[in-house]
């Protein structure tokens, strides 16, 4: 009897650990970013444009004139002519290696090209030609072994199946042989992974932007600081003044006489009456999360969202009041599914939710945010609002052109989608 006891006793813990390593491992598939290095040989080729090439990797997007820039993370920049809006033309591609950013006066085209900063006269815009180049303008970019440079990662799909005792195990992301992988809901789809209205003669970018034209000075942030070029002689950048913000720096958004810079971790406000070296007035703080803003009149729209890269863990549009710039305040959080860039328009906000598509939003109580229309079955990054009528939408699929007239129902002009 004692025998069978026993026999039954070892037979049920063995069917119990098997229970528990059944469901003590997961199969999930991430988005894998895989390191590239370059020499500096490498990065400062001559910059020149190539017919054809497909758009591969989709990131920031910039409007100039009739012309759409699209960023192809790490590798260059796609021109499209959008003078026939439904049929966008491809002009070429601008091969700079390490390129994730751009601005434009005055038919100069300033771009990041790893750690260098280029200025490229684009007045044939089909043969853009290099104009200057001021090397070594981002300290971070550490040398490597081998006398190589970070210029950009390789996105893929890689599924992995996980043991509870990995390290790893129910993470959104993890380091893993020189490269990192994350959650395919919490991947990031900017180039934060690596490490506005309009004046005369300048173009528009998105709310994920790092560069931007005000008048006569080019404003750059990075991971840790904002710069000021002068470019009242716009093929001759000349740095003016660095501000030291501490890490986690993200985007820019210039309105009226004030720039609003983007941290994980707040949102910082600066004057911007003298232009040559802003002056900080104050700092909004919140939690840890991606954090892009924009601005319209006495109000500041940040989005706020969990994963990725900054390692946040809500996801929620912050709409604050700056009437009085040296306290903003928050107004209300509403919450989001995974909120990524925004534009504002009026009483409108243009609102990406990541793999959910993106959200019209009615903002003309800020107390009281309300959803006008959606639409989803698309990724959507960020947002360009130019007019009333007109939305431009970039997302992992590729670039979106919106009729907008009908708030709750936005109807698709044009797209150019990824692999074209």
């Amino acid at each position: 009897m004692k025998k069978l006891f026993f026999f039954l006793l070892t037979l049920s813990t063995l069917m119990l650990q098997s229970c528990l390593n059944d469901e003590c491992t997961e199969t999930r598939t991430f988005v894998q970013y895989t390191p590239v290095y370059l020499t500096k040989a490498q990065i400062r080729q001559d910059i020149k444009a190539e017919p054809e090439r497909k758009l591969e990797n989709p990131g920031k997007m910039y409007f100039y004139k009739t012309y759409l820039f699209i960023n192809d993370q790490g590798k260059g920049i796609h021109i499209y002519d959008l003078k026939n809006e439904s049929k966008p033309v491809k002009l070429g591609f601008y091969n700079i290696p390490g390129n994730f950013d751009i601005a434009i006066k005055n038919n100069i085209l300033y771009a990041d090209n790893v750690m260098d900063l280029v200025a490229l006269d684009i007045s044939n815009i089909s043969n853009p030609k290099l104009v200057k180049r001021i090397e070594d303008y981002q300290a971070q970019y550490a040398n490597t072994n081998l006398n190589q440079y970070y210029a950009y990662s390789i996105k893929s799909d890689r599924t992995m199946v996980l043991d509870c005792s990995d390290q790893n195990f129910n993470s959104e992301s993890f380091f893993f042989g020189g490269g990192v992988a994350f959650d395919r809901q919490s991947a990031p789809t900017s180039s934060v992974i690596k490490s506005g209205s309009a004046t005369s003669g300048t173009g528009v970018g998105g709310s994920f932007a790092r560069f931007t034209v005000v008048n006569d000075y080019l404003y750059v942030v990075d991971q840790t600081s904002l710069k000021s070029y002068l470019v009242s002689t716009p093929e001759s950048p000349v740095l003016k003044h660095t501000s030291q913000l501490g890490w986690g720096i993200e985007t820019i958004f210039p309105y009226k006489d004030k720039l609003f810079v983007g941290s994980n971790a707040g949102m910082y406000i600066f004057d911007n009456s003298k232009p040559e070296a802003p002056v900080l007035q104050s700092v909004f703080e919140h939690a840890r999360a991606c954090d892009p803003v924009v601005v319209n009149e006495n109000t500041a729209y940040v989005t706020l969202r969990n994963g990725n890269e900054c390692r946040g863990f809500i996801n929620q549009l912050d709409v604050i009041d700056i009437s009085n710039v040296l306290k903003p305040k928050l107004i209300k959080s509403y919450p989001m599914k995974h909120p990524h860039g925004l534009s504002v328009y009026g009483e409108r906000v243009y609102l990406a939710e990541g793999i959910h598509g993106f959200n019209v939003l009615n903002v003309k109580d800020p107390s009281n945010v309300t959803v006008l229309g959606e639409v989803t079955n698309i990724h959507s990054y960020d947002m360009i609002s130019l007019s009333k009528e007109r939305l431009f939408m970039v997302g992992d699929d590729g670039f979106y052109l919106y009729d907008v007239t009908n708030d709750k129902s936005p109807k698709l002009i044009s797209s150019i989608k990824k692999g074209e």
